[in-house]
């Protein structure tokens, strides 16, 4: 999907959009939100919006990353790495549908917590806030 950008004048008008926003206007905005309610905001809205979706019969794929970091970051810890042994990583659990690339949701954990077992609870609270009807 091609970007938005602030001279651009074809493709606001396409999307019915008054005027387009700088990132730095767009970062500083959401400087403001609350991070609490602005992740529940942002989790219902994407609920909201895959909800329908998941009427239909589907396969839940449920999928473990490890990924390499060069910097110091937050819960970057050594753990299972065959890239690049040694380094420092999170492990990335992923929830999807299967066969469509579409996210349902992502638990960032430690590097050294690649095992699906540490991914487990992020699950569970996946399927009880989708519910029985999904």
């Amino acid at each position: 999907m091609r970007r938005l950008r602030r001279s651009d004048a074809v493709n606001p008008g396409l999307l019915a959009i008054a005027r387009v926003l700088s990132e730095d206007a767009v970062r500083c905005g959401l400087k403001k939100i609350d991070a609490e309610a602005g992740e529940v905001w942002l989790q219902r809205t994407l609920d909201d919006a895959v909800r329908p979706l998941l009427r239909e019969p589907w396969i839940l794929d449920f999928d473990t990353t490890v990924k390499p970091l060069s910097s110091e970051q937050e819960r970057a810890v050594t753990g299972y790495n065959p890239s690049k042994p040694g380094r420092p990583s999170h492990s990335y659990h992923s929830y999807l549908v299967a066969n469509l690339p579409l996210v349902l949701d992502v638990e960032v954990d430690a590097g050294n917590e690649t095992v699906s077992v540490h991914g487990s609870a992020g699950l569970w609270a996946l399927l009880e806030r989708l519910g029985r009807d999904c």
